[in-house]
C-alpha cells in the first residue's frame, strides 16, 4: 500500500506538483473539435488543474488561453470573438491564441502598454476531429504519431463520456485484471432488474442508465474503420482507437488527461 505521501506525490497534477510536471511534457487531448465550431462560443475548461478558455478565432485558428483576464481577473468564457482575437467584455482587452494583447480600448492611442502584456497561452493542434494542447514551459514536442490521428474524418469514431475518479484509478482499471469477471460480467447472466448493487438498494440496470446518462456526444459514421474514442471526466480524459469492420477484439490506446487536481 502506498502511503499518503506517496499517494499525493503521482494523483495530484496541478501546477507546482511533480506528476504536474512530468505530464506537462506531453499533448493532451482538450475537447472535440465538435464543440467548437468556427463562430462558436468560447468553451471554459479545467485541465491539469487550471482554468482555461477554449475559443476558435475568425480564421480558424484554436487558441487555449488562462480564463481570467490580465487586467481585471474577467471571466473570458464570456468575451466576444472578432478582430482577429478574444475580446474581453469588461474593458475591451484583445487577446491573440498566443496570448499577445492587441488592443487596450481605454489606453491613449500612443500607450504602448499592451505589448507589455502576454498572457497566459498554450499552443494547440487540430488533429483527427482532437483539440490537443502542450502545457508545458518548454519547446512542445513533436505529437506522436498514432495511426488514428491521420485518419479520415469518415474513419473516425468519436465519444466523450465524464467519470469522477482520479487518472490513476482509470490507469489501475485498464491495467486490473481481477476485476475483469465480476465487474464486466455479461448483463445477460441474469435480468437487470434482478441484480442488485451490494450495498447500493439499486439495481444493475438503474446503475447502468445512470452510466448512459453520463455520457457526452457521440459521432458515429457507418462507413468507418478506424475508430477513436474521448473520455473526458472530471479527473482524466481518456482516447482510444481500434480498428472496427469485421475485426474484432480491436487494438487500444489510452490517453489520459487529469482535468481536476483534487486531494482525494
Amino acid at each position: 500500500m502506498l502511503t499518503q505521501e506517496e499517494s499525493r506525490l503521482i494523483t495530484l497534477t496541478g501546477p507546482g506538483t511533480p506528476a504536474g510536471a512530468l505530464m506537462r511534457c506531453y499533448w493532451h487531448p482538450v475537447a472535440l473539435s465538435e464543440e467548437l465550431p468556427l463562430g462558436g462560443v468560447p468553451i471554459p475548461i479545467k485541465a491539469l488543474g487550471e482554468e482555461l478558455v477554449l475559443f476558435r478565432d475568425e480564421r480558424g485558428h484554436a487558441g487555449l488561453l488562462g480564463l481570467y483576464c490580465s487586467h481585471r481577473c474577467a471571466d473570458l468564457s464570456y468575451g466576444r470573438i472578432e478582430d482577429g482575437g478574444l475580446r474581453c467584455l469588461y474593458h475591451g482587452w484583445l487577446y491573440d491564441i498566443d496570448g499577445r494583447c492587441l488592443e487596450q480600448p481605454a489606453e491613449p492611442p500612443e500607450s504602448r502598454y499592451k505589448d507589455k502584456i502576454r498572457h497566459l497561452a498554450y499552443p494547440v493542434i487540430e488533429r483527427a476531429g482532437l483539440l490537443l494542447a502542450y502545457m508545458g514551459k518548454d519547446e512542445p514536442p513533436l505529437l506522436p504519431g498514432y495511426e488514428f490521428l491521420n485518419a479520415a474524418p469518415a474513419h473516425l469514431y468519436l465519444q466523450k463520456t465524464y467519470v469522477e475518479c482520479n487518472y490513476l484509478q482509470a490507469l489501475e482499471g485498464d491495467l486490473d485484471p481481477a476485476h475483469l469477471s465480476y465487474l464486466h460480467r455479461s448483463w445477460q447472466l441474469r435480468p437487470l432488474a434482478a441484480r442488485m448493487v451490494p450495498g447500493s438498494g439499486r439495481s444493475a440496470a438503474e446503475a447502468r442508465e445512470r452510466a448512459h446518462r453520463l455520457r457526452g456526444p457521440q459521432l458515429r459514421d457507418p462507413r468507418r474503420r478506424r475508430r477513436a474514442t474521448l473520455h473526458p471526466d472530471q479527473q482524466f480524459r481518456h482516447a482510444q482507437q481500434g480498428r472496427g469492420g469485421r475485426q474484432r477484439g480491436a487494438d487500444r490506446r489510452g490517453l489520459y488527461v487529469p482535468l481536476a487536481c483534487a486531494d482525494r
